[in-house]
């Protein structure tokens, strides 16, 4: 039973939580979201888990499950979930506009300077610390993770080992599905850790539950109209470059499993070979501008959109590629909240959440992996992990400080 001391900072927390706060904190998450979705989600668990309390750490699990289980970028998805959670559909628009708003800006400014000025912007050099700071970042909320929900308890960290070694060696959407599919059925041998505090059933409720509004069957038989026109390659026949750009990057938010890098070379057959929208250097380009910008490679849409038709058709694009998967991930998530509290629900997010856990943890090593590591990237990532894992420190001024050093030594 909680005190009362907890059930007043409970409800304070929940007093903080309205639409400014989302949108701030968001924006400010959104500045320094590099390094890809796992990066990002780190940066959430520490500002809004860790430090304001304004979330459950089960809320941010939760959201990686099913978005890694559906089609669209996994960051921007769980962020419209947290948003969802926190303050309904207003929420997870809101959430997501101030994610997106700091690279959608500069993407725009970039778009605009490339293609009146033939200009390219060369930031690898001032961006080389972050990498290794954003790698600590993601290591260091792996371990806290770890630490408080896995530590001491031998089948999760088991499931974890396994999870962190296959998700190493293979990668693709299967291998993520398969591991969620795991964990969920051994899930069934693991006691939920909060079941004496939650009133659960132990059988799933009547087929109400299941249900969807009137609205929910309506978007998403848009969504399924969507996707079947992106299959059979309608925007062939539509002439309106912003109900095309509508179209095939609507349909590339539903066909996207397993990461924005799966997507790629798919987009690059499509804008390039296909539509001719863009020759091979100005794709590279986009996906390189992408990288250092501080969001999720599919911002590179934008740029697609800009070249096409200005600064309205950056903002179609943008919209497009984001808002569908969005759109599928809150009712699939309004859905799941109806039955969370069921035992048998308990029971596969119990084994769903150390995958999760070795999932993050991963991704550090994997990103670690990639860089070409010398002693002072080595002693960035040495010493962001020692401020965020035992001080704590914020990752907005790990990953400020990593840039500020790329700066003083490009």
């Amino acid at each position: 039973m909680k005190s009362s001391v907890e059930i007043d900072i409970e409800t304070e927390n929940k007093k903080l939580v309205d639409l400014r706060y989302l949108f701030l904190t968001f924006l400010k998450i959104g500045l320094v979201s590099f390094g890809g979705h796992m990066a990002l989600i780190a940066v959430i668990q520490r500002e809004m888990v860790d430090k304001d309390k304004t979330v459950d750490a089960d809320v941010i699990i939760d959201g990686i499950s099913i978005a890694s289980l559906l089609p669209g970028p996994v960051a921007v998805n769980v962020v419209a979930y947290i948003g969802y959670h926190l303050q309904g559909k207003k929420g997870a628009a809101i959430s997501m506009l101030g994610i997106l708003l700091p690279a959608c800006t500069l993407m725009f400014v970039i778009s605009w300077c490339y293609f009146n000025f033939a200009y390219k912007v060369h930031l690898a050099d001032i961006m080389v610390y972050t990498a290794g700071a954003v790698s600590a970042i993601i290591l260091s909320t792996g371990a806290n993770i770890y630490k408080k929900e896995i530590h001491g308890k031998a089948l999760k960290t088991l499931i974890c080992l396994a999870a962190i070694a296959i998700t190493i060696f293979a990668k693709g959407y299967f291998i993520t599905l398969g591991l969620m599919m795991a964990g969920g059925l051994l899930g069934y041998f693991i006691n939920p850790d909060n079941k004496s505090k939650l009133k659960v059933v132990d059988a799933l409720s009547p087929a109400g539950n299941f249900r969807l509004s009137w609205l929910s069957r309506l978007l998403l038989a848009i969504l399924g109209i969507i996707e079947l026109g992106f299959l059979t390659n309608s925007a062939a026949w539509i002439s309106n470059i912003y109900l095309k750009l509508i179209s095939v990057f609507s349909g590339i938010s539903l066909s996207l499993f397993g990461g924005g890098y799966v997507i790629v070379p798919i987009m690059q057959s499509l804008i390039v070979g296909d539509l001719k929208w863009l020759n091979s250097q100005q794709f590279v380009d986009s996906i390189t501008f992408s990288q250092v910008t501080p969001g999720p490679i599919l911002i590179s849409a934008l740029f697609v959109g800009y070249k096409l038709a200005g600064f309205l058709g950056g903002l179609i694009a943008v919209a497009a590629i984001f808002i569908p998967s969005a759109t599928l991930m809150l009712i699939v998530s309004n859905v799941f909240k109806r039955n969370k509290k069921h035992l048998a629900m308990q029971r596969i997010l119990a084994g769903i959440k150390p995958v999760v856990v070795g999932m993050i943890i991963a991704s550090a090593a994997i990103l670690l992996r990639s860089l070409v590591l010398d002693k002072a990237i080595v002693a960035v990532a040495v010493v962001a992990f020692v401020l965020s894992f035992r001080f704590k420190v914020s990752p907005v001024y790990l990953i400020l400080g990593a840039i500020c050093l790329g700066f003083i030594f490009s």
